[in-house]
């Protein structure tokens, strides 16, 4: 029960993070307003999908249908992996720390994205093995 308490601020507290790491881009000049949520940024998550984990997340948890509830935190969970994976070893990443440095505002909050999207994966795996045993 307190992966499904905690899944959900989780959640949320990561789309603000993902909404910082935009803001942190356009103040360094490395993306423009138009750019930094969208599907082509290199900054962060395009904002919707954002609202899409924010939606899996309230569905694990709020929803009275089970197979709903197990459904939608095995997709986040997957989805917070595939982040992980690709948010850790792409070309940006790598980029602009040998670019900037590890002390660069875009480098650090980088790494505190993928802290929480790892917290937030990890709730969700908690949340799917919860659901899964009540089948």
């Amino acid at each position: 029960m307190a992966a499904g308490r905690a899944l959900l601020p989780a959640t949320v507290v990561l789309v603000v993070c993902d909404v910082v790491g935009g803001a942190i881009a356009v103040a360094t000049g490395v993306d423009s307003w138009g750019h930094a949520w969208g599907f082509d940024t290199e900054s962060t998550v395009p904002l919707p999908v954002g609202v899409a984990q924010v939606a899996m997340a309230w569905l694990a948890v709020r929803t009275r249908r089970p197979r709903v509830g197990l459904a939608a935190s095995a997709l986040l969970s997957a989805f917070c992996l595939l982040s992980l994976l690709f948010g850790s070893f792409d070309g940006d990443l790598i980029g602009n720390i040998s670019a900037d440095g590890w002390a660069s505002p875009g480098v650090l909050w980088a790494l505190v994205l993928l802290v929480v999207t790892g917290v937030v994966g990890l709730l969700a795996c908690a949340r799917t093995r919860e659901l899964w045993r009540r089948r």
